[in-house]
């Protein structure tokens, strides 16, 4: 891909080669930008857009910038991420373009949030202290579901303007909200079906295998296991398999070559360019059969072995109204809930955690521990993919 570079006064930043051919008679480049000559790699010199840059000390950007820090802090104690920050004033207020400020975001989420994740990984379950808040197998199918409909809520996303997307934000948060008070009314049934849950799933399961000393005891050895792993603060599986989707999903999809980057495998020159690199070519639609196909052969194998899981805990009676994967259905739910999150943060940017938030109080967890599922969660997706993108990085530098 063609890079080009502004070195006219301070508007220093290039704004993207959508904006190549643009004319200084209209207001074009908008806000903070000028319409200046810039020159690429092979000494090609057209006109395009460029933007003060990052630390400008102009008012707008030391205003935002003091704004930002707040907004986060206050935005994560709700499961909210960056996209509170990146389109509603970097991007519509600065007039940043996706990629400076989809930059910005994550470095400046990936410093306000490392601490707050350690907290919240040690932080315990407010009714049963002994459990860590994080519901690690809820948050685990929404990793799954997360990468493949957050690309294609990129791509859609990718081919709209800016207007219409901010427009469509705004009205989603009109509608979420009162969905939000409706969902919260429902934390004082489901802490009471919590309680219940727990004190009857002793009593079950002792009355079940009650009679027979060897059953019993069987029973009681199965069931303290699970109790056990339901203490643990960081239970290993869950994690790799969260972060083994993300990583597999994030290798195939900068694999293609999409309006926003090209494929890594591929070399490319301004004299020769390798029509591999089009957006259009097959290549692309072999990644998307790939990326289906590890998403089928990482969620089946999941659902497959956390079933057999989920029925053993049955047979000990342990936590009755705590199945994800059982019946089907109820997976599929928390899958569905989980592309939607995807969808969602990959088109409109924002209210990843948000969706994460409200979806999960749907399914049995209290507010404590889905505001800590949906922020842990969402960490874990931004380090993979920032991994991933660096690691890739200093390979195409070094090699």
């Amino acid at each position: 891909m063609s890079s080009f570079s502004c070195s006219q006064g301070h508007f220093t930043l290039f704004q993207g080669k959508s904006t190549l051919g643009c004319t200084n008679s209209t207001n074009f480049c908008g806000k903070f930008s000028s319409c200046v000559q810039v020159s690429s790699a092979n000494g090609q010199a057209i006109n395009g857009c460029c933007r003060e840059d990052y630390l400008y000390p102009s008012i707008a950007n030391i205003v935002v910038y003091i704004l930002i820090i707040p907004i986060i802090g206050i935005g994560s104690l709700g499961a909210l991420g960056g996209g509170v920050v990146k389109r509603p004033f970097l991007e519509a207020v600065l007039n940043f373009n996706s990629g400076p400020s989809g930059n910005i975001t994550a470095c400046l989420m990936f410093g306000a949030q490392l601490v707050n994740q350690i907290i919240i990984t040690f932080q315990k379950h407010p009714y049963h202290p002994q459990c860590p808040a994080v519901n690690y197998e809820v948050g685990m199918i929404y990793a799954l579901a997360i990468p493949l409909s957050m690309q294609f809520g990129e791509e859609l996303a990718s081919y709209m303007p800016l207007l219409p997307v901010l427009t469509i934000q705004m009205m989603f948060f009109i509608v979420i909200l009162p969905i939000c008070l409706l969902y919260a009314k429902r934390q004082e049934v489901v802490e009471q079906e919590l309680d219940e849950d727990y004190t009857d799933s002793h009593i079950s399961m002792a009355s079940a295998f009650k009679g027979s000393i060897q059953d019993e005891a069987q029973a009681a050895l199965v069931y303290k296991q699970f109790l056990d792993e339901s203490h643990q603060i960081l239970p290993l599986i869950p994690v790799l398999i969260a972060f083994g989707s993300f990583a597999a999903n994030e290798a195939v999809i900068l694999s293609r070559s999409t309006l926003s980057q090209n494929s890594p495998y591929f070399q490319t020159n301004e004299q020769d360019p390798n029509p591999k690199l089009s957006p259009c070519n097959v290549w692309n639609f072999y990644m998307m059969i790939l990326l289906f196909a590890v998403n089928i052969l990482i969620t089946g194998t999941t659902l497959l072995v956390y079933r057999k899981k989920e029925e053993i805990k049955d047979t000990v009676r342990y936590k009755m109204k705590e199945r994800y994967f059982t019946p089907t259905r109820r997976f599929f739910k928390i899958y569905g809930a989980g592309c939607a999150t995807g969808f969602i943060a990959g088109f409109l940017g924002m209210a990843a955690g948000l969706t994460m938030f409200v979806t999960m109080v749907q399914f049995g967890l209290v507010a404590a521990s889905a505001g800590a599922t949906a922020r842990l969660w969402l960490f874990y997706c931004m380090l993979t993919s920032f991994c991933i993108i660096h690691g890739q990085r200093f390979w195409n530098a070094n090699w």
